[in-house]
Order: structure tokens, then C-alpha cells, then sequence
């Protein structure tokens, strides 16, 4: 694929005191989108870009890195290797938040907050796009959850709870939507602790999950979707009211979990 050079050195903006391979990594990241460039796509090589931006080696990898370390590229060794475009990981991004979040102070009715528009705006949009194979591995979760509980493994049927949600996302064609979904569940999967050992309300909000579940599964298999909307508006606000009465809190240190 024959790709033209990116704008010209003396063509970027760069304020005063501005580090050059910082500037160089900001240039590339706006030809890669005028270009529009894919996964699989490569950037010049680093003789090219030494040539083009009038800068030492070192400069082009140190503004590598940085596209490396957002996820945008990956670095393939060997006589052809370089700079490849790779697709950014949802996991990539979501670190990226939590170090923002961790300098924050959030608690969970914050992410109920808009998790409870989140989750029945989600199932809305999957009603109708779910095949037999998602419900059934749909009715698979069920079944796990159902076993884990038995087998006295609260915190994997917690999980496997919050993965029923992470399922829907599979089919649901906004893709803004499925990347904030899948980020408030991993809050709630790894962050969310319960200061309250009560195993009776432990024991009811599990039977009231997996209750909400089993009933969203029956309205996707009917493609009813004024049922899927009501069950998941009410799973929110019941599962909301069990995490206070549980005591929930986030955990402060978002960056090591």
C-alpha cells in the first residue's frame, strides 16, 4: 500500500518549549486519521521519518512509544518490522479512565446513576439482534451463576452476574454505548466492595439477579420490547437498593486492581 508522507516538519503547530517527540507523536496521530488508516496499516519506516521530521533516532522511537503506549501502534522487530496500526483495546482505554478516576472521588450511587439508563438503553438495543447462540449462552450464564451460588462462590457469581451484562453488549450495534457499558461493569467487578457481611441480603440479591435474568431472557426470546425495558429498569433499582443496604463502597485505588 502506497502511503504518502505525513505534513510536512515546518507544517506543525508546536507552542513553545514543546517536547519535539511529543509534537512528532501528535503529528502522526493526525495523519494516521487523515489517511485513514486500518489495523494492519504501517507508518514509515524510521529512516523516513528521520529524513521527513530532520530528528535523531531517538526522537522518532521516543514519539513511537507513545503511540505504543496508547495501544495505537505495535512495534514488529525484524527486516520488516516497524510501526504497525493495531486496533485499541477497550482494556487499553478503560486503564486510561481509571487513573483519571483514581484522583476523583466516586462512589457507587454515582455509577448507578447512569448505569440505570445505561443497562435498559443497552437491552433496548439488542432486542431483536439476539441469535440462539447468544441465548443460549445467555441461559449458560444463568446456569453458572446457579451453580456457583450453590457451591457457596459468591464473589464468581457476582461476576458472572455482571458478565450477563457484558453479553448483551455483544450484540448491541453502538459501539459508544457497549465501551461505557463495559466500564461501569468493570467497576462494579473489580472496584465495588461490600462493608456488610449479612449473608441473608447477600442471598436475596443474588435470587433477585438471577430472577431479573432469567425474565430479561424470557422477553429477548420473545423480541418483547416494552418487557425487556421494564425488567431491566427494575433490575437497576433493585440491585442499587441491595447495594446500600449491603453498605457497597468503590475502593479508592483504582490503579492497581
Amino acid at each position: 500500500m502506497m502511503m504518502q508522507a505525513p505534513a510536512a516538519r515546518d507544517e506543525v503547530d508546536r507552542p513553545r518549549r514543546a517536547k519535539l517527540s511529543n509534537l512528532i507523536s501528535e503529528d502522526l496521530l493526525n495523519w494516521i486519521a487523515r489517511e485513514g488508516l486500518k489495523p494492519g496499516d504501517r507508518l514509515p519506516n524510521e529512516k523516513t521519518l528521520m529524513q521527513h521530521y530532520r530528528c535523531a533516532k531517538g526522537t522518532i522511537r521516543e514519539a513511537l512509544k507513545v503511540l505504543e503506549v496508547q495501544g495505537l501502534v505495535e512495534m514488529q522487530t525484524g527486516p520488516n518490522g516497524g510501526a504497525v496500526i493495531r486496533p485499541v483495546s477497550i482494556d487499553a482505554v478503560t486503564q486510561q479512565l481509571r487513573t483519571y478516576l483514581h484522583f476523583q472521588s466516586l462512589d457507587f450511587e454515582e455509577v448507578y446513576a447512569i448505569r440505570h439508563s445505561l443497562e435498559v438503553t443497552l437491552a433496548e438495543s439488542v432486542v431483536g439482534k439476539l441469535d440462539e447462540t447468544q441465548l443460549t449462552r445467555l441461559e449458560e450464564n444463568i446456569e453458572s451463576c446457579v451453580a456457583a451460588l450453590a457451591a457457596g462462590e459468591r464473589t464468581k457469581a457476582r461476576h458472572l452476574e455482571l458478565t450477563f451484562h457484558d453479553l448483551l453488549c455483544e450484540s448491541c450495534p453502538n459501539p459508544l454505548l457497549v465501551f461505557i457499558c463495559h466500564f461501569v461493569n468493570g467497576l462494579l467487578r473489580d472496584l465495588v466492595e461490600f462493608r456488610s457481611n449479612s449473608h441473608d441480603e447477600h442471598a436475596a440479591f443474588a435470587q433477585a439477579n438471577l430472577e431479573s435474568h432469567r425474565r430479561l431472557l424470557d422477553a429477548f426470546r420473545a423480541n418483547d420490547r416494552a418487557a425487556v425495558s421494564g425488567i431491566m429498569a427494575k433490575h437497576m433499582c433493585e440491585a442499587e437498593n441491595f447495594m446500600t443496604r449491603l453498605d457497597a463502597a468503590v475502593h479508592s485505588d483504582m490503579l492497581s486492581r
